[in-house]
């Protein structure tokens, strides 16, 4: 199965999973979903991939869909509960990944035993101080900070201009276009200043992540628009 489907396949499944637990479980549910897809995306962003689209090849890194899956969930919270809910949102989901991150690698302190060692090993690899994980947490949360504030206050003040659900596709992908923009080139050049992707790499990587996180916001609209008519248990019939 090439990287491509297996994009698109991942994108589907995580714009699902984010319409199924709002549909029971609402705000809280939005929230748990947010931190787990910044958790997880810090750790796959380590993982560089090819997107053989043919004609031409786009390298990137992963992590793209799930920050796609965020910025969707974000614009859902600002459209249902309002800006403040969509901003602090955003605070709380860095509090706990930088929580998790501290947790981990409390654990890779202590001395494991000897069949544990692929496991201890793994868990330095990613949670060590040295490790790619807490440097892509680092350089991430600073730049999800700058870019998802960026998010959830242009989408408010598009709210403000027109509310209706016929713009709603302006909002979403407005707000989204230039906050990914702005995540996009930061977010690489400080991976790159830290070491996790090479500086050479800096403009195609730009260029490759932009291209498919600007797909996955595509596919992201129709699910917006699918949640926005959804009613969740704390959202008044």
């Amino acid at each position: 199965m090439s990287n491509i489907m297996i994009f698109v396949i991942l994108a589907l499944v995580n714009f699902v999973l984010i319409a199924v637990i709002y549909r029971f479980f609402g705000k809280r549910g939005i929230l748990g979903y947010i931190i787990l897809s910044v958790i997880a995306a810090n750790m796959q962003v380590n993982k560089g991939v090819i997107f053989d689209f043919g004609f031409f090849e786009l390298e990137a890194t992963l992590g793209n869909v799930m920050f796609a899956g965020v910025f969707l969930a974000t614009d859902l919270l600002n459209e249902k509960y309002g800006y403040e809910e969509a901003r602090k949102s955003v605070h709380i989901s860095i509090f706990a990944n930088l929580s998790f991150i501290l947790i981990m690698f409390i654990s890779t302190l202590f001395q494991g035993l000897e069949y544990s060692i692929p496991f201890s090993e793994a868990l330095e690899l990613f949670f060590s101080i040295n490790g790619g994980t807490v440097k892509a947490v680092l350089v991430g949360n600073l730049v999800y900070f700058i870019s998802q504030s960026l998010d959830v206050f242009i989408y408010a003040k598009i709210k403000d201009w027109n509310s209706s659900s016929k713009t709603l596709w302006i909002r979403n992908n407005g707000s989204t276009l230039i906050s990914q923009l702005v995540d996009t080139i930061f977010v690489t050049v400080g991976f790159a200043l830290v070491g996790i992707i090479p500086m050479e790499l800096i403009g195609v990587i730009i260029i490759s992540t932009l291209v498919i996180k600007y797909l996955a916001a595509l596919i992201d609209t129709p699910f917006l628009y699918l949640m926005n008519h959804l009613k969740a248990p704390d959202i008044e019939k």
